[in-house]
């Protein structure tokens, strides 16, 4: 597409921020109010955020003026951190992770549900690849160093008498194939023999075009079938790489280099313009806030007969002196002084009285409590609306495709005569500072009395403040470089490397009559459409943007739990693969051996903190999360799983909001565990349910078609209902043996049908009911379904105390 198109979709899309943030806005101005008014507003908020995200990551993976990239990456991160803190307040508004969405805003946005799913922005990896890659390169040359090879397809080694007997057979073949053509050729000349005469009869001819006629009419009878039932969607096309998907790649690729040419022109002339300014502006920037500030200083001391006070830069410098009075009042800025210890009195003794007053209005707090809600205040809303009237005000109206996308010098000149101002204010300030405790010193000699300096209020303001809780840790690597920890780290194990997989290659549908059912009152079953949407919202959303994370509601740590083969690997290797992560393997069997006693584990945690913390994103895993917390530990397991339980909560209470790291424990079992240690590690819990028809289903149809197998024979709908107890895991497993090298070849000749995938499944291991039954017993012991449950037991029994209270009336 051209440069235009994309200039011309980021206008439509301010136009559909705007909207977005008025709906927004007056959310935020209904204040308190009951749940059922906030829920439409929010479902279809965050669909409008989703697409705006969607269409802001396409503009700015192609569009290639770098100064409007800018904007437009702050919008898109701004959007991002917003689409969270509604998922945020979804969540609490239906006390369940899980979001479905409304049919009628799907309808009235005109949105089908697969779009109404979030995007992972390109510029998450696409922005690191070169770090990506150095980094995985440093980790396959330290693991080709140490002798641990990465893992390749097991070579078949054969014995010499089988090699001998492979060759034998394969030169028997050969010799039977040129002995069979030779006994064709011989035959047909003996047949020619027979008729000399050299013409052909009447009845031969007929014999010949009647069999003639026929293949082509059955073919073009099939070929005209096989073309409407591709029209209508009965049959898929053949899977082939499409040319026109690879030609637009290629127009995408070629946009992206010049993208990285515009950008380095944009970073050389921001250089060379900030240094002409500098040589040009400097001294004359200096001399006027100079005689400003004396001017000004001379006009106060003649109003007040004393000098004023000169706020610190964290105060605002000058800056924050002009805007307050000179008159005989106080200073604004004293007024910002710690409270008195008699109106701290007073504010505990209010607070004490308010608390009293709740106690005795506590059953109506109640009542409202769980029939209203506020939202969460928003931290990114304030900077959509700011970053799209910016672009409104300076790029919206503006023409510059006649410099091919190159960056605007006048808009450069504008800023940095900002900064460079700022930064001439400051030095002024720091100059007229000892300036003014000189003349304070003389003015107080003169008067013939020790003068005091007063106390600077701003430093006041930062002792009466909150000082952080957080205490510095103690480095216990401080003369190490970050590349020998990261050795270290590889060479035992703890950073592994990890197959790059997409989120998107997660099949499943998502529930999509999740909605209707929480109309009627109902909990509906999530699906793994449904699991995938929670990793993007929860796992690799926050990870992949810094300011994101700071600023959006935190989540340190997710326990995934499912089957085995229900994709917990997949889902975590996912993670990674979107956003670049590193990931630290802390599964008890890993560790086993390694950094042994007291120390040696301290020193463990250490190191995973502080790389993880360098190396950031960052994802430590553990796997078997359970065996920590399990009350009784087996004979048989010798890799003492409790050895992280003290200090598994310290780790992850260890990250802070702006450290990109997740914690991620994967369970087949959670169950054996200690319910309360485990849910005090794990910030939030996703299990992954067992498979439904639609998302087998989808996943048959998409592997069979990939493969080539997919025809009118194969019974989709028997083969999904055959595998509905097993998880996708273990069906793929299976259609790999099915589908050797020797079968995917006989499938021209003989088709793939269900009953071969059936025999190789009942070899396998289903999910048994049991296993069900107490993931299910599991799941209502989760923090935040018991919260849920005790919400709808109250609202019963509020409901039935207001019945009794009516028929007494």
């Amino acid at each position: 597409m051209s440069n235009k198109t994309y200039n011309d979709l980021i206008c439509d899309t301010s136009e559909l921020i705007s909207e977005a943030t008025q709906i927004d806005e007056a959310v935020f101005e209904a204040g308190v109010a009951e749940r059922t008014v906030f829920q439409p507003l929010l479902l279809e908020l965050r669909i409008r955020y989703t697409l705006l995200v969607s269409k802001l990551d396409t503009i700015y993976d192609q569009l290639l003026q770098p100064q409007k990239r800018l904007i437009v990456k702050r919008l898109l991160e701004a959007c991002l951190g917003r689409l969270l803190e509604i998922k945020y307040d979804l969540v609490e508004l239906y006390l369940s992770d899980y979001t479905y969405d409304d049919d009628e805003v799907l309808q009235k946005l005109q949105v089908t549900p697969q779009e109404a799913e979030p995007c992972i922005p390109q510029y998450f990896r696409r922005e690191r690849e070169e770090e990506i890659e150095i980094q995985r390169k440093f980790i396959t040359d330290i693991l080709t160093k140490l002798g641990h090879e990465i893992t390749k397809p097991p070579s078949i080694v054969l014995t010499e008498q089988q090699a001998i007997i492979i060759i034998q057979s394969h030169e028997r073949a050969r010799q039977g194939r040129l002995r069979g053509q030779f006994m064709k050729e011989i035959r047909l000349l003996k047949e020619k023999g027979r008729d000399q005469k050299g013409e052909m009869s009447a009845t031969a001819a007929t014999a010949i075009q009647r069999v003639w006629r026929g293949f082509i009419t059955r073919r073009m009878t099939k070929k005209r079938k096989r073309a409407e039932q591709l029209l209508i969607g009965m049959e898929l096309p053949p899977y082939t790489e499409s040319q026109a998907i690879k030609k637009a790649e290629e127009i995408k690729e070629n946009r992206r280099a010049r993208q990285k040419e515009h950008e380095k022109e944009y970073q050389e002339a921001l250089v060379a313009i900030e240094e002409q300014l500098r040589a040009q502006h400097t001294d004359k920037i200096k001399e006027r806030i100079g005689d400003e500030l004396r001017r000004w200083i001379a006009e106060y001391y003649e109003r007040t007969n004393r000098l004023p006070e000169f706020p610190s830069e964290e105060g605002g410098g000058s800056r924050a002196m002009f805007s307050r009075q000179g008159t005989g009042v106080e200073s604004e800025l004293s007024k910002s002084s710690p409270v008195s210890s008699k109106e701290s009195k007073k504010s505990k003794e209010s607070k004490d009285k308010k608390s009293t007053k709740t106690e005795d209005n506590k059953t109506k707090d109640e009542i409202e409590d769980l029939h209203n809600y506020k939202c969460l205040n928003s931290s990114f809303l304030q900077d959509v609306i700011n970053a799209n009237e910016e672009f409104e005000d300076m790029w919206k109206f503006r023409d510059d495709y006649s410099d091919h996308e190159r960056y605007q010098k006048d808009i450069i000149e504008r800023e940095k005569m900002v900064l460079l101002e700022q930064e001439m204010r400051n030095m002024v300030d720091e100059m007229m500072r000892s300036e003014l405790d000189l003349l304070q010193a003389a003015f107080d000699k003169d008067r013939a009395h020790k003068g005091k300096k007063a106390k600077k209020p701003q430093k006041k303001v930062r002792r009466g403040g909150k000082k952080s809780k957080k205490k510095k840790e103690k480095d216990l690597t401080p003369d190490r470089t970050t590349e020998s920890l990261f050795e270290e780290l590889v060479a035992n194990g703890i950073i592994r490397p990890y197959p790059i997989v997409k989120i998107d290659d997660y099949m499943g549908e998502k529930n999509f009559i999740g909605s209707e059912m929480r109309k009627q009152g109902r909990e509906p079953t999530p699906c793994l459409g449904d699991i995938r949407q929670l990793i993007k919202e929860y796992c690799i959303l926050p990870l992949g943007s810094e300011h994101v994370k700071t600023n959006a509601p935190l989540i340190r740590s997710v326990l995934l739990a499912g089957p085995s083969g229900s994709g917990k690997k997949m889902l975590l290797h996912a993670i990674c693969s979107e956003v670049g992560a590193m990931l630290f393997d802390l599964t008890p069997s890993n560790i086993v051996g390694k950094y042994p006693g007291k120390s040696g584990l301290i020193m463990l945690i250490h190191l995973v903190m502080k790389v993880s913390r360098l190396l950031q994103p960052s994802v430590i895993w553990m796997d078997d999360a359970e065996k920590p917390f399990v009350k009784k530990i087996p004979k048989t397991d010798k890799t003492d799983p409790k050895r992280l339980k003290k200090d598994l909560a310290k780790i992850i209470k260890g990250i802070c909001p702006e450290d990109r790291v997740l914690f991620i424990g994967t369970s087949r079992m959670p169950w054996e565990a200690e319910q309360k240690l485990l849910f005090q590690c794990y910030t939030k819990v996703i299990q992954i349910p067992r498979a439904d028809y639609g998302s087998i289903s989808l996943m048959w149809r998409t592997k069979l078609h990939r493969a080539g197998a997919l025809s009118q024979r194969l019974d989709i709908s028997c083969l999904s209902r055959i595998s509905d107890s097993y998880t996708i895991g273990t069906l793929l497993s299976a259609l790999d043996d099915v589908l050797t090298t020797k079968r995917r070849l006989q499938l021209r000749v003989r088709a793939l049908t269900a009953h071969e995938v059936a025999v190789q499944l009942s070899y396998r291991e289903p999910v048994y009911a049991e296993h069900d039954s107490a993931a299910e017993i599991w799941w209502y012991k989760t923090p935040l379904e018991r919260r849920r449950q005790k919400v709808l037991q109250r609202l019963e029994e509020l409901e039935q105390e207001n019945e009794e209270k009516s028929a007494a009336k």
